[in-house]
Order: structure tokens, then C-alpha cells, then sequence
């Protein structure tokens, strides 16, 4: 266990003794703040955390499962069944090096919260997702959000929905290809979760493309017109329409996809790459983002959230008040390395944790005035 001083905005933790840049909220689980933490060494055999923080008592719980396969690129847990998850992951073999995907259970009644290999168990394949890839790179997976016998998987510049089932034959529902001329690799993807979660969108350069999932069929795209490559994307969970993309220029944009001709609004706050960006998912007007610059931002883009301003009642006469002004709420200084992934808790909204390639494990809180500002408790 380590000790979280309670009452600050972040509390930074050197978990990993290896370098890791893959880290997600335990979506199933809504009653603790959890994630799933994995690292990236080509020497060392590598491992997943599961870190759980506990509210009452600031202690850091921790524990370790190896992950053999290889080196830990990318995690997605399960929606529905906490001990199920996705992982992304480079294998070396004598002669070469490849990127592969598979679904891991977390093993019962076995619990290590240290790296003695001896006593550390290891995670349990389920469902090898590399015997359907096609050629090309592997570059993720994701489970879709209302069902976990489907997911979205990435290979070079193809796009398909699996239906895993059982977990024992995974199939191929359809597959398509995003392309875009001089890229030959997607860079990442997001489910869009409205609309029964029937869009997934892919990036390819400074493209984004949404594909109807029941058809595979294209829904629509963005083209970023600076051209700079996108790297990050995610969609805002109360309105449907509203997405948010970070990438190489440092800039975060606020899209309407019905309107994808021009971002409604753009700003550049970070110096270098722009890794990843989040929304709030209960309160929207709050953007979390982090970057190659060692950076975490906490953002406020209170004008196009879902709910921008409160009634107030003043002199016997109902007004409308701002709940937050735009820009950057908070900056956090904890990391000194590239921070590639910056999550929100499930379970708490005032929470988030972030990861740096250091090894470096974050966990931060939305600063309390602000927290009381939009509860309307000042």
C-alpha cells in the first residue's frame, strides 16, 4: 500500500518499476476508483497493475499480474465483466518484432502486490485476436461500449468490428479501409457513444473518419486542415454531435460533426504532441488532456458543454449565470517525461490518473473551487 496525502490535487507515484504509456479506467467497476495500468519493456518480462485508490483512507492498493505476451501498447477493459480486458501489445521474437491484440482475464484469488516472478500470477488468455488480423500493423482494439462480444479492431489501414462470442472463434463481421494518400496506418480509435453505439471513428492522419457499424459503410469525416496528423480523439458523452481532437500541432479542436467543414473552436496550450483527451463524462465542460510536453491540462470549455450556464435567482428576477469561463482551469508539473495517456475515474468525476512513459502514475483531483462552482456551492 501507498499513503495518498488526501486534500491535494494530485499525488504522484513512480507504481511502475518499468516504463509504461498504457492506462484505463476499469469501466466496469463503478463503485471504486480503479485502473488498469500496463508497462513497455522488450527486456524485461512485462505486467499489468491494477491500482485502486480508497477515498477514506488515501491508501494506494496495487496489484501485479504479468502480461508474458510482450510489451503493453494499449488497454481497454471490458464494459461489463471487470476481470476481462483487451491489451495491445509488442512481441519479440529471435528474428522480428510485431504488434499483436487479445482479450486477458484477471485470474481469481490470486493476488500479488509485488514483482517476485515467482509468486506473481499471470493474466489468462481468452481470445487471441491476431489469428483474424490481415496484414499490416496492429494498432488497437476496443470493446464496444454496450456489448463485449463485439469490439473495433485496427490493422494498418483497415478497419473491422469482430464478434468474439464465446471467446473461443472470433469472426470477422466486416472490414474497411481508411485511406488517406502517403498514410498507411490508422493511429487511433473512439467509439461514439451515443446513438446505440452504432459509429466508431478512426484517424488516419489529420483525418477522422465515423463508420456506421451495422454496414461498415462511412457515416462522415473531418479533415483537419492544417494538416497536422491527429493523434488523440474523443466524444463528448452528453452531446452527441460534439468530439474533441488533440495532435502533433499541440492544439485541442471542439468539432461538430454535422458542421465538419471548421472546428467550433481550436486552442494550443500545450508545446509538443498532444497524446490524449478525455470529456468529463458527467460533467462536460470539463476536458482533460495531456502531451509529449510532460504536461496534464485541465480544461474548461464550458460554452459548448451541455449545460453552460445555471438559473439564478436575483431581486425576484430569474438570470442566467456562466458556471465556468473557457481555458485552461489547472496545469499539473508532476511528470518529467511524455505523458501518453490521461484517464478519468468511472467512479469519481473529481478524479483522474495519468501515466508517463517514466513509469510515473498520477492521481489528480479537479481543484476544489472549481468542483464547488459547478455543484453550486460556493
Amino acid at each position: 500500500e501507498i499513503s495518498c496525502v488526501t486534500g491535494v490535487q494530485t499525488c504522484a507515484l513512480p507504481i511502475l518499476e518499468l516504463q509504461g504509456r498504457a492506462l484505463a479506467p476499469v469501466t466496469a467497476d463503478t463503485d471504486n476508483i480503479s485502473f488498469l495500468v500496463g508497462t513497455q519493456s522488450l527486456k524485461s518480462t512485462n505486467f499489468v497493475y491494477i491500482v485502486n485508490l480508497d477515498e477514506d483512507t488515501g491508501q494506494l492498493n496495487k496489484r501485479v499480474l504479468k502480461h508474458s505476451a510482450g510489451e503493453v501498447w494499449g488497454l481497454d477493459p471490458s464494459p461489463t465483466d471487470p476481470a476481462l480486458f483487451l491489451s495491445t501489445y509488442g512481441q519479440k521474437t529471435a528474428s522480428s518484432w510485431s504488434k499483436k491484440a487479445a482479450v486477458w482475464k484477471i485470474p481469481s484469488n490470486k493476488s500479488s502486490t509485488d514483482l517476485d516472478e515467482r509468486n506473481v500470477a499471470s493474466v489468462e488468455l481468452v481470445t487471441d485476436l491476431s489469428t483474424i488480423a490481415a496484414d499490416g500493423e496492429m494498432v488497437g482494439s476496443l470493446f464496444q461500449p454496450n456489448d463485449q462480444t463485439k469490439l473495433a479492431l485496427a490493422v494498418g489501414d483497415k478497419l473491422s468490428l469482430v464478434d468474439i462470442g464465446d471467446g473461443t472463434v472470433p469472426s470477422k463481421v466486416w472490414e474497411s479501409q481508411h485511406t488517406v494518400r502517403g498514410q498507411t496506418r490508422i493511429e487511433t480509435l473512439r467509439w461514439n457513444p451515443h446513438r446505440a453505439c452504432h459509429q466508431v471513428s478512426s484517424v488516419c492522419g489529420s483525418q477522422i473518419i465515423s463508420w456506421d457499424t451495422r454496414s461498415g459503410e462511412k457515416a462522415w469525416s473531418i479533415n483537419l486542415t492544417s494538416g497536422s496528423a491527429i493523434r488523440t480523439l474523443d466524444f463528448n458523452p452528453n452531446k452527441q454531435y460534439f468530439l474533441a481532437s488533440g495532435g502533433d500541432d499541440g492544439s485541442i479542436s471542439i468539432w461538430d460533426s454535422r458542421q465538419p467543414s471548421q472546428p467550433l473552436t481550436t486552442t494550443r496550450e500545450h508545446s509538443h504532441w498532444v497524446w490524449s483527451v478525455r470529456f468529463n463524462s458527467f460533467h462536460d465542460q470539463l476536458l482533460l488532456s495531456s502531451g509529449s510536453d510532460s504536461r496534464v491540462l485541465l480544461h474548461s470549455q464550458a460554452s459548448l458543454s451541455s449545460e453552460p450556464f445555471r438559473q439564478t435567482l436575483e431581486d425576484d428576477e430569474t438570470s442566467q449565470e456562466r458556471i465556468l469561463d473557457d481555458g485552461v482551469v489547472q496545469t499539473f508539473f508532476d511528470h518529467e517525461d511524455s505523458v501518453y495517456t490521461a484517464e478519468w475515474s468511472v467512479a469519481d468525476p473529481w478524479t483522474f490518473a495519468s501515466l508517463s512513459y517514466d513509469g510515473r502514475l498520477v492521481i489528480g483531483h479537479v481543484p476544489k473551487p472549481i468542483k464547488y462552482k459547478i455543484l453550486n456551492l460556493n
